[in-house]
């Protein structure tokens, strides 16, 4: 039976999924991600990867093209239409179904990752102990979130709470799993751009995340992309979290 909270967050998804393309893509909070969890996994052992909370599949279609020693690559996430989409748009990948709250995979890799999906859930311990279960023996996983304050936007997005260094800690301790390393990026540049697009948050979300591109929000992306550079590369005022975890 699917709960009143799941059909929620299923609903958000499918209709997010339908607007992000471009924001994906673009948006450099979501490329400097990519760019932080590929220095943290560069050197992991990652012959199977499995990425849980895929969406349209563009970390996962990445890394593929990134590391050629990935030999099995499969997404999982809560929304059958984007599911049904990537399997359309992506054929040499895989693609399930899942909802990390309620189950797992019949399946393990030696890399898991799992990027901008916890501040959305509201039984945490639960959805750490599935995505420990689908993390191989001697393999890693790789967890990505907010950190601070839920601001307007995020709450578009269907954020709940944003967690800290020490939840993260806690939830992986519980799953049996070994927090190898935490980073805490984004201040000061990028907190000061979380904050700046908050002060008219109705307005950011139609240019930059409803919209169709064009060449001019493709410049401001490009511009703060490159302006976040700037960040410190870890510090205890930043706002987005890098877990790094190793299973025995």
């Amino acid at each position: 039976m699917t709960t009143g909270a799941a059909r929620s967050n299923r609903e958000i998804h499918n209709r997010l999924w339908r607007e992000l393309g471009p924001f994906i893509r673009y948006n450099p909070g979501a490329r400097h991600r990519r760019r932080i969890l590929f220095q943290l996994v560069d050197d992991l052992p990652k012959r199977s990867v499995l990425d849980i909370g895929c969406g349209n599949g563009e970390l996962l279609r990445l890394m593929r093209a990134r590391y050629p020693e990935i030999e099995r690559a499969t997404g999982a996430d809560l929304s059958e239409a984007v599911i049904d989409q990537n399997r359309r748009a992506h054929p040499e990948l895989g693609f399930e179904v899942l909802d990390i709250e309620r189950t797992a995979l019949p399946l393990q890799a030696e890399l898991v990752t799992c990027s901008e999906v916890i501040e959305h859930l509201d039984t945490r311990t639960t959805a750490f102990a599935h995505l420990a279960q689908m993390v191989a023996p001697g393999g890693s996983l790789v967890v990505t979130c907010p950190t601070g304050k839920v601001f307007a936007t995020e709450k578009h997005f269907g954020h709940t709470t944003h967690p800290s260094m020490a939840e993260l800690e806690t939830l992986g301790r519980g799953a049996g799993l070994e927090l190898a390393r935490v980073i805490n990026w984004g201040f000061p540049v990028y907190r000061l751009t979380k904050w700046l697009t908050n002060l008219n948050p109705e307005l950011a979300l139609r240019k930059f995340a409803v919209e169709k591109y064009g060449r001019a929000q493709i410049l401001v992306s490009d511009a703060l992309y490159l302006a976040n550079f700037l960040n410190a590369p870890s510090s205890s005022h930043g706002c987005q979290l890098f877990a790094l975890y190793r299973k025995a």
